[in-house]
């Protein structure tokens, strides 16, 4: 397998992923009950399951659409598959009431902590121009992203060496790093960009203070590459998983949909639907061990 081609839908048909999909969500919804977790209960008059609705949100996500459009278009597409879901209304309730859900599974895909870590943030624009004054969610600001001012939320995300979110908060939209250094207690080498200079454990690049003068960090030239690494992944979320698209009107649904970023994000990545399906590994897993191998011996 190439590693540029990690997206599911390079290697397997619409059909094949759908059922993989729902076969990976059913399993693990079992296993967290069987473990005592308490999932969210079922609404009333609520037909479709809680892994069928899961398993069609990432479905949705997966192909890279809307998921308010894709939704009502499944209604008639998919109805061989799925013959009862309810009115969008509902599905989005679902959804909200299973963001911790959705939050624990992605957790899960990620595997924890490793032996390097890579932080950042990511702005998550919800209004722009003069609408940012208008935007009423709890605890949105105002801040300053790659088109300029922007009305919404950050995203502060921590990244282990196999490219894998495991932390992550959601932030006012002027935050600064320093607001999610619990975020980053008890992990060992963090690398971050100059903006992290001032949370204690996290490497950055040298940077210069008032007067010209470059203050070393012991940065090194590997540093700067795998540090790189969490940008493309962030570029895989905005551009194919709609990151930068969020139209949320609750705080309960912006986390909601977060989360399910996130837990898609992870399972493209953790290439569980393409060895559930029989597609052959990638020598990814090598190149990042001999890569992080390489770092520590410099």
């Amino acid at each position: 397998m190439q590693q540029d081609r990690e997206h599911p839908l390079y290697h397997l048909d619409a059909e094949t992923l759908l059922v993989a999909t729902y076969i990976w969500v059913d399993d693990e919804l079992k296993a967290l009950q069987a473990q005592g977790f308490k999932l969210p209960p079922k609404q009333k008059h609520q037909k479709a399951t809680l892994a069928e609705l899961l398993t069609l949100a990432i479905f949705l996500l997966l192909q890279g659409q809307d998921l308010a459009k894709g939704y009502l278009a499944a209604k008639t597409t998919l109805k061989a598959y799925f013959p009862s879901l309810p009115h969008l209304s509902r599905f989005y309730r679902v959804l909200q009431k299973a963001q911790g859900l959705l939050a624990h599974l992605a957790m899960r895909l990620s595997g924890g902590r490793g032996l390097l870590h890579v932080v950042d943030l990511k702005s998550i624009p919800l209004a722009h121009g003069h609408r940012v004054h208008g935007l009423s969610l709890p605890e949105a600001a105002v801040g300053v992203g790659p088109l300029g001012a922007f009305g919404g939320y950050v995203l502060m995300s921590v990244m282990n060496e196999r490219g894998l979110f495991f932390r992550w908060a959601i932030l006012p939209g002027n935050a600064r790093e320093t607001w999610g250094r619990e975020l980053l207690e008890d992990l060992p080498a963090v690398l971050g960009d100059r903006g992290f200079r001032w949370v204690q454990g996290v490497k950055t690049p040298p940077y210069r203070v008032r007067g010209g003068k470059v203050v070393e960090t012991g940065w090194k030239g590997w540093m700067g590459r795998i540090r790189n690494w969490i940008e493309t992944r962030f570029s895989v979320m905005v551009r194919s998983l709609g990151l930068h698209r969020i139209e949320a009107r609750s705080y309960l649904g912006l986390l909601a949909r977060i989360n399910l970023i996130l837990l898609v994000h992870n399972l493209i990545r953790s290439r569980v639907l393409l060895k559930m399906a029989g597609v052959g590994r990638s020598c990814q897993e090598l190149c990042v061990r001999v890569c992080v191998r390489g770092a520590y011996r410099s």
